[in-house]
């Protein structure tokens, strides 16, 4: 791309990341632990560079994660979709013990939410160091502010580019501190993120501290660029791929594959096409085929409408590269106008991988294939050898391991982590080290799973210095098998030959293990056959009613009810829950009397039986808390929810769907019909 007009912009900004007022405070302070800082840097959807060589214009991660640091080329995601793989980061478990299996998952928010209080921020924080969080939370737990870390800066309007709403919390003392937030109209995520982790950085060092802080930014998943209501979207940005018309079919159509770039970035790969991996782009894979894949890929093939649409999502997702690398550089370069870079340990990676029309799969993730699990992993620091490359079989919860050894806080965290730090690995080796051999002593294989329905699987991927294959186990009772060495781009399922069924038979209860292990017994190979994989029953819009919303049964009744107010639909992990488009009306029906809860208002309901909770600030598309007592009449009438978008400017009320009346209804914890 030519970025050659760019470069000033660029340098300009840069240079602001050291003009913060701290500057002059970190120099100054005595007595500092001297204890590695840590910087862990998640994107967002961004698959192992397996067709675009980004490399070539990602000259930050080149420079100084790639011949600076080591790269770990079999590095996979526990979990292939963005919520379950960043709790998982997050508590160092496998989502089968985090209780968060898929997104938006009613109980898998409940399950997480009771424990993000006890994550690797506040065993780092009870260990001595600063901690911060910033960007991306877990998601549907955007309302919910966890405890333990020094610093809070999750984003609570995740999806806009131009127009993220975050937190701005600081603990300086047991106690809570106030709700506080901010909203970043106008600034890029790509801006502000390096800044903001720069700008804590330095409020470590003013304390003397070490720093850990996890950077999460959106780039290169899905989003738009501004809000929050339709009319304020330009007809290029990728709110509009939800309300797209299939020029092929004539059928409307979401095909959502593209973020927002920054405007500078934004043309730099205008007329460069997907690439199409011959075999493998818009050709499903022979052998037997699971259940699920049947339903999941095209049957026709790809029209020439969604090649072109591929084409646009590649064009935007590079371009939003352009800004991850310009915040990696922001980032990095502060860290050196610190005078600290060569005390941070810095990694780089992604929650989930994509695909984008291989295996006829349109675009998206959640399948145990390469695309899907397979992801870039780059660590930087001190003593770690630069242009490196390791055949580590590696997962986000070795990172979390890791982390936890490198600050020496085995102490504050649970004894016993799903994941194994590879520290030792990698840190202060000879330049004729042998990674092949020590990769064999230190593990031979990495776990994956995932919860959806009948897309509800298990993966052993098996690395050592004679084998790589993969074993995928379904809970359909359907297999795969994949020899990576000869099919490196699984083209050919080849369980029904003979070392398709060796290895079936001698990995089934391995994955079957692997899938109920907790602690260090997920890094042991151990075979005890149980039952077939059960089918995650996901809830679907019909019990999620018009939005996440939670509706907590007690007693066979409604006592709670607790949401982001979105609109969404839920058929799929990739036709999405689009978040950060329109400002809403919250609309309770107590017995056909309606209480209105607005954005615009610190939360308030004229029902005094109704308490709300959570406080709701100024933006669009935030999230609402309310209870409702179990003695109160609520319970005996019916209980609707309606959603209709609010025009900020005029406060002018607008139902969704083209004027569509969407309330469902709920009569003692049931759906019933309107009153």
């Amino acid at each position: 791309p030519n970025m050659a007009s760019n470069n000033n912009n660029n340098n300009v900004n840069k240079i602001m990341v050291v003009c913060i007022a701290f500057i002059c405070s970190y120099a100054t302070t005595a007595a500092a632990d001297t204890r590695p800082n840590i910087v862990y840097i998640m994107a967002d959807d961004l698959n192992n560079d397996y067709k675009s060589h980004r490399l070539d214009y990602m000259t930050t991660l080149k420079k100084y994660f790639s011949d600076g640091g080591t790269f770990f080329e079999n590095h996979v995601a526990a979990v292939p979709v963005c919520g379950p793989s960043r709790s998982s980061m997050l508590l160092g478990r496998f989502p089968h013990n985090t209780g968060y299996l898929f997104n938006d998952d009613l109980d898998s928010v409940a399950a997480f939410v009771s424990k993000h209080n006890h994550t690797v921020g506040r065993w780092l924080k009870d260990a001595g160091y600063y901690t911060s969080f910033l960007g991306k939370y877990v998601n549907s737990c955007e309302g919910h502010v966890p405890a333990g870390w020094s610093h809070w800066g999750g984003f609570i309007q995740t999806y806009d580019f131009y127009n993220a709403s975050m937190y701005d919390m600081e603990w300086t003392s047991n106690e809570d501190p106030p709700i506080k937030t901010k909203v970043m109209t106008g600034i890029h995520q790509a801006d502000f993120l390096g800044n903001e982790t720069i700008a804590r950085a330095q409020r470590a060092s003013s304390l003397g501290k070490p720093f850990f802080i996890s950077v999460t930014p959106v780039m290169p998943h899905w989003g738009t660029c501004y809000g929050p209501g339709p009319v304020d979207y330009a007809p290029t940005d990728p709110f509009y791929e939800f309300k797209l018309v299939d020029s092929v079919t004539g059928k409307l159509r979401a095909f959502p594959t593209s973020p927002c770039p920054t405007v500078r970035h934004a043309h730099a790969f205008d007329g460069q096409s997907n690439p199409h991996i011959p075999d493998v782009w818009n050709t499903s894979i022979t052998g037997p085929r699971p259940q699920f894949m049947t339903t999941m890929e095209t049957p026709q093939g790809l029209d020439s409408w969604e090649q072109w649409r591929e084409d646009i999502g590649f064009r935007n997702r590079s371009a939003a590269l352009l800004d991850l690398d310009f915040m990696l550089g922001v980032i990095i370069e502060g860290l050196e106008e610190m005078a600290v870079l060569d005390n941070t340990y810095v990694f780089f990676t992604s929650d989930n991988g994509y695909h984008l029309g291989e295996h006829m799969m349109p675009f998206g993730k959640g399948e145990p294939y390469e695309t899907d699990v397979r992801l870039p992993m780059y660590v930087r620091g001190p003593q770690i050898q630069g242009g490196i490359t390791v055949p580590h079989p590696t997962t986000h919860l070795d990172i979390t391991a890791t982390i936890v050894d490198i600050a020496s806080a085995h102490s504050s965290a649970p004894a016993s982590l799903d994941g194994k730090s590879f520290l030792s690995e990698i840190h202060h080796k000879p330049s004729h080290w042998d990674y092949v051999a020590a990769a064999d002593n230190w593990r031979q294989f990495s776990f994956s799973e995932f919860f959806m329905n009948n897309n509800t699987w298990q993966l052993v991927r098996v690395v050592n210095s004679s084998s790589l294959f993969s074993f995928h186990r379904w809970c359909t009772d359907d297999f795969e098998v994949f020899d990576l060495n000869k099919d490196p781009w699984q083209k050919n399922n080849i369980v029904e030959e003979p070392f398709g069924r060796m290895v079936q038979h001698a990995y089934d209860g391995v994955a079957s293990s692997l899938g109920k292990c907790f602690g260090e017994n997920c890094s042991m190979p151990m075979s005890a056959q149980g039952p077939s994989l059960m089918c995650y029953k996901t809830i679907t819009s019909k019990n999620a009613l018009i939005g996440s919303f939670s509706l907590h049964p007690a007693d066979k009744v409604v006592t709670e009810i607790s949401g982001w107010a979105v609109n969404f639909f839920l058929d799929g992990p990739e036709t999405g829950k689009p978040r950060g488009y329109t400002a809403v009306d919250v609309v309770v029906l107590i017995n056909g009397a309606r209480s209105k809860l607005f954005p615009q208002q610190v939360a308030n309901i004229s029902r005094p039986d109704i308490m709300p909770v959570y406080p709701l600030i100024p933006n669009a598309n935030h999230g609402f808390y309310f209870q409702i007592p179990s003695d109160s009449p609520i319970l005996k009438g019916k209980v609707g929810i309606n959603i209709h978008t609010i025009d900020p400017r005029d406060g002018s009320v607008h139902a969704l769907n083209s004027g569509k009346d969407d309330t469902q209804y709920i009569c003692n914890g049931k759906p019933c019909s309107q009153p």
